[in-house]
This record gives structure tokens, sequence and C-alpha cells, in this order.
């Protein structure tokens, strides 16, 4: 009786789950009725999100989105029988090479009853099928593409048997929404048998036929007061000699812990129940076949990083690993910049170019204390060449003033020789000769006779150097005239002048540099010593004009923020091309390569990924290097690119505060020359 029910259960197997088909289309597989409760309970119409576990069958393709690694386990006792139907499927993902995917059937009974020809029991036997699929499943320009080899073995008995590989190949796509309602679209087409398999028998051979399928998956948000979503899918398979057949689900999942499922294919109903917690999901399914319901059960257990976190893990220490190695470039390249600048200060001061030295060894420790460099050796030479100028421009000034004061004395100018003689015996204290010059002037002083001459004298000499611009000179000579007769009418008149020309001498500065305001204070004072001055006039006009075109410049807006929207396909892969081009030209060390990639990068998508550090990095690398050729103004306006992306950088800031001072102190000496 057991075997009679054995047998009467495969049939109806075979039958209900697959038919057969004529002698030249070939029989179906037993196992073409599928595996996995929640796939089944679906009516098999899911095989656009079949599971990933049961993939390798339904559809190969769908392995290119598995995320972590899964293994399953599928179970179905067939009626009353002994007669197991049972699945078990594995899938591991990688992160650049695909998603291979296993799968293995097995439909059998063990301890079948054998009889002689009376009818006397002599021992058992076992009926056992087994189906084995290797899949692999990878998502190439969006397709999701996939391939099955399949091969199965018969034994019965004694007597055993094994099919030819078999071939399936499969492609899909998903498209994402952005509509509230909407979640996803996906779609599959499947061609089972590419290769047909056959199985040659005691007397003839079997070949499977090859099979079509499409289908076609809708994931729809009801509402969003609850985290659940509602998909509905739709299968037509159509095998050779057999009428197509159509096969339809729907389920519904809420906060992907609850799953109600129903199908209906070939008539026939199905219902199913999933619950899930973490990583395991337990699936039922009541599937309606000819001789009654089936009870089906499947087990799922996710494991592991999903590929995105390995993904992510590993960009991240891939932009680590990017981000040390152009640290360290930079670092590298800097103390060659602080290098080359100690050995061109130390030749200058070899070469007693004293001022030189200093500017170039005072760069030479900016730039050492900006990258975090030891300034041992640096600060020694700073302090040699800045006490040697200090030294040698004191002996200048010394030797100045000594001219000075002997010329005026020559010319028997013995308020200014006075003048310089002391200013001499302040740069050298025991200068005798400075000491000789001022005796010899006192001297001359005292002799005068008429101290009107001497008062006309020094106010000659005033309106003289003010005429020349010399206003501190005069102011000196006023200083040492007022001490000898402050009281007089034409001393006063001078301290009216010389206190004028201060005043306009700080005008004209301050509008040189546009300080407007600062000007317009010292014209202002000017005028009431000597209001409606023209020269005084005309620069106040200037001035107003000048500062009615500053305001009347249209100051650039700050631009809206906008949040940007999602990028197309095409565009993400131009995105992550350029940013990947860039790292390659960076490495091979073509920085401007680099920097133009990753401008683009910037451009398309801000803020993508670890652009803006990169960008930054490439920029103060470029303007490290410009400073170090002494090409400040290519340099400033490189790291000016950089604090654009990194506003609160404060190394970036001192490099451009730093170069800025440098490159006006030589504007000025260019005038001044």
């Amino acid at each position: 009786m057991k075997r009679f029910r054995v047998y009467i259960a495969l049939a109806v197997l075979l039958h209900g789950g697959s038919g057969f088909a004529s002698d030249d289309a070939g029989t179906e597989s037993p196992f073409a009725f599928g595996a996995g409760a929640r796939d089944l309970a679906l009516s098999g119409a899911s095989i656009a999100v079949a599971d990933f576990a049961t993939a390798p069958f339904w559809n190969p393709s769908r392995l290119a989105r598995a995320e972590q690694y899964t293994i399953a386990g599928f179970h179905a006792q067939l009626y009353d029988s002994d007669a197991a139907y049972q699945y078990f499927g594995a899938v591991i993902p990688t992160l650049d090479f695909g998603t291979l995917g296993v799968g293995v059937f097995r439909l059998g009974v063990d301890g079948i009853e054998r009889r002689d020809a009376g009818n006397l029991l002599i021992g058992d036997f076992s009926d056992s099928r087994l189906g084995f699929y290797l899949a692999y499943g990878k998502t190439f320009s969006g397709y999701d593409v996939g391939a099955a080899l399949t091969t199965e073995h018969h034994s019965l008995d004694d007597y055993s048997a094994t099919t030819s590989p078999g071939l399936t190949l499969s492609i899909g796509r998903r498209f994402e929404s952005t509509r509230d309602w909407l979640h996803h679209v996906s779609a599959t087409i499947k061609a089972t048998n590419v290769i047909r398999p056959a199985m040659d028998l005691a007397d003839e051979t079997t070949t499977y036929p090859f099979a079509f399928e499409a289908g076609v998956a809708v994931g729809i948000v009801p509402g969003t007061f609850w985290d659940h979503e509602l998909t509905l899918s739709a299968a037509v398979s159509k095998v050779d000699l057999v009428d197509a057949r159509l096969k339809v689900g729907i389920e519904y999942s809420l906060a992907e812990m609850l799953h109600i499922r129903s199908g209906i294919r070939q008539h026939k109903l199905s219902f199913g129940v999933g619950l899930s917690y973490k990583a395991i999901r337990f699936d039922y399914a009541l599937v309606d076949r000819d001789l009654g319901a089936l009870h089906m059960f499947t087990l799922t257990s996710a494991f592991g990083k999903s590929v995105g976190e390995r993904r992510e893990e590993r960009r991240a220490q891939q932009e680590s690993e990017f981000n040390t190695l152009m640290s360290e470039r930079l670092g590298s390249q800097n103390r060659e910049t602080v290098d080359e600048l100690v050995e061109r200060g130390r030749a200058a001061l070899d070469a007693g170019l004293l001022e030189d030295a200093v500017d170039v060894l005072d760069r030479a420790r900016f730039m050492a204390v900006a990258s975090r460099i030891d300034t041992t050796e640096i600060m020694p030479l700073i302090s040699d060449a800045r006490e040697r100028l200090a030294e040698s421009r004191r002996m200048i000034r010394y030797g100045q003033y000594l001219d000075s004061a002997q010329v005026e004395l020559a010319s028997q100018d013995y308020l200014s020789a006075r003048y310089f003689a002391n200013r001499a015996l302040i740069e050298v204290p025991n200068s005798t000769d400075a000491q000789a010059i001022l005796a010899e002037a006192d001297k001359a002083i005292s002799r005068t006779a008429a101290r009107e001459e001497t008062i006309e004298t020094r106010l000659w000499t005033i309106d003289s150097l003010l005429s020349y611009g010399q206003v501190d000179q005069a102011t000196s000579i006023l200083r040492l005239l007022d001490e000898y007769a402050g009281s007089n009418e034409a001393v006063r008149r001078a301290q009216r002048r010389v206190t004028f020309e201060q005043y306009r001498q700080t005008a004209g500065e301050a509008y040189a540099r546009e300080d407007y305001q600062h000007a317009l204070r010292a014209l202002d004072s000017a005028m009431v010593l000597f209001p409606g001055h023209q020269w005084c006039l005309d620069l106040r006009s200037r001035i107003r004009q000048d500062m009615r075109r500053v305001a009347s410049r249209p100051v650039p807006e700050e631009p809206a923020a906008t949040v940007a929207g999602p990028l197309s396909p095409e565009l993400q892969r131009e995105v992550e091309s350029a940013y990947r081009s860039g790292q390659q030209a960076f490495q091979r060390g073509d920085l401007e390569a680099a920097i133009s990639q990753w401008e683009t990068v910037e451009r398309l998508s801000p803020g993508y990924q670890s652009v803006r550090d990169y960008l930054v990095n490439a920029y103060k690398y470029v303007g490290v290097e410009r400073y170090g050729k002494n090409q400040l103004g290519e340099a400033v306006q490189i790291w000016r690119k950089a604090a654009a992306l990194a506003p609160d950088n404060k190394e970036i800031a001192g490099y451009i505060e730093r170069t800025e001072n440098e490159i006006r102190k030589l504007e000025e000496l260019s005038y001044d020359q």
C-alpha cells in the first residue's frame, strides 16, 4: 500500500506541477513545480521579485541584487505519503564579481517495500530524484543578467540516470520611483532549457522542453501612515507545444515583519504567510493541487554584512588610504619646498644678501610651522640673518646721518647739522665724528649774531623740505626751532603749515590703499587749517566718486540652498568615472588632470564622497608648489579655490594672508623705487 501511495504522489506532482508535453517537445522536470513557500504562495508569479535563495530556479538574474549571504531550506510532504519534496538554496554575493547561487532539489521516498511474485516481503528500496542548480547573477548597465546550469539525477533501487547539463538565462531590470505611492516596478524575462537537458532511460531518451517566461512586479505604498507595502506580480510562461499559462500573485508586507500572500495559477489558489525577525524568516504556504492541498514550509536566514555595507567599508578604507597618500605627498612636497628655501636663504646669507636671506628664511619658517616640520635648523639661520641685517642697516643709517650732518655743517646750517649729528649718535653712541660735529655746530650757533637770521634760515629750510614732500624732516627741524623760538609768529605759521602737510600726506596714503573713511577724516582736519584748499577739494571729490562706484557694484548673491535631485544613472556613472579617474591621475603624478576630473565631480554632484577633501588638498599642493617657485599671485588664486570649498581651514587662510602680505610689500618696494 505504501508503494502505491508513493507512486501516486510522485505522478500527481509531475502532472499537476508541469504536465507532459508531446514526444517531440519532451517532458518537463518534476522540479518545474518550483521551490520556496513564499514563491509558491504567490503561485510562482513573483519571478521578478523572487527570493534570493530560490532565485537559482525561479530567476538567476535576481541574484544580482542579493546583499547578504543567504541560506534557505524548503520542505513539503506530499499528501498522505512518505514522499518528501525538498530544496536547499545558498547565495554568496561578492563586491565586484556578481553573486553565486546554488540550489539543490530532492524528491523521493525511502523504505519502499520490495515483494516477490508471491507477494512475499523481501526487503525495501528507495526512489530518489535530485536537481542541481548552479547560478550566477550580475548587474550590467542597469540590467540584471543571470544564468544557471542545471542537471538532475534519478535513482530507483539499483538503477540510476543523470541528465546532460541544461542552461537557463534571464534578464531583468528594476525601476525605482520617486512617487510617494509607487515604490518600484520590476520586470524579468527568462528562457529555460536554452540548452535542453536529456536523460537516457533503459529503452528511451527523455529530453526536457524549452520554456519561456516573462514576469512583472509592482511595489505600491498604500499610505504613508504605516511602514507597509503591497506587491502585485504576474507572470506568463510558455512551454513547447503547451498552452501559455498565466500566474498572478499579491503580497502585503507590514513593517517587514508580517507578510500575507495569495496567488492563482491554472485555476488553483494558493495562500501563505511569512514572519520575519531580524535576519530570520519563516514562510508557510498552502497550495491547492489536483489531489488536495499541500502544506509547505521554508526557513530562510541571511547573515553577514550586506554588500552595501562591505562596499562602504571598502570605500572608506580606500578613501583613508588615498587621503594618507595625499597627505604624505603634500607633506613630502612641503618638506622639499622648505629645504629648497633654506638652501636659498643660506646661499643668500653667505653672499651677504641679507635682506634676501631674511625674506627667504622667514618664508621657510612659515612653511615649516604650517606643515608641522621641525624648525630647529631654520631658527638659528633666521636669527643670524636678522642680527646681521639689523647691524648693516644701523651702520647704513649712521653713515647717512653723519654724511648729512657734515654737509649741513659745511653749508652753515648748524641746526640741521646738530639734528643729524644727534641722530648719528643714537645709532653709534660713542661716535667721535658725530660728537665733534655736534660740538662744532653748538659753537657756531652760539656765535650767531642775529637770532632772527637763524629763525629765517630754519623757516626757509622747512619750506624747502615741505616743497619736496619731506614732511618728517621738516617736522624734526620745526621741533628744534620751536624749542629755540616757539613764541615767534612766523614759527607758529610754520607749525600750522607742517601740521597741514602731515594731514595731507595721511589723506593721500589712505586714499592709495582705498581706506576712504580714514582719508576723509584726514582731509577734514587739513581743511580746518586751510579751508578751501584746492588740492583737498579735488581729492575729496575723487574719494566720493570712488565710494559711489564701489557702492554701485553688484553684490554677488549667495546661491539659494537647493536640494539636489537624484542623478540619472548615466550621470551617476559619469560622476563615478570622473572620481576614479581623478584618483588614478593623482597616483601617477598628473595633478592637473586629477583636479580637472574632481572639479567635474564637484560641479555635477557637489559633496560627492571625499571629492572636496581631495580638491582642497590638491589646491593646497599646487599652491605650495607655486609659492616655492615665488609665483605668489598664482599661489593665492589657487588657495582661494581651496578656501571656497573649506572656509574654516585655518591653514589655507594663513597661506593666503601671508602671501598677500608679501605681495603688498613687493608692490610698495617697487613703488618706492
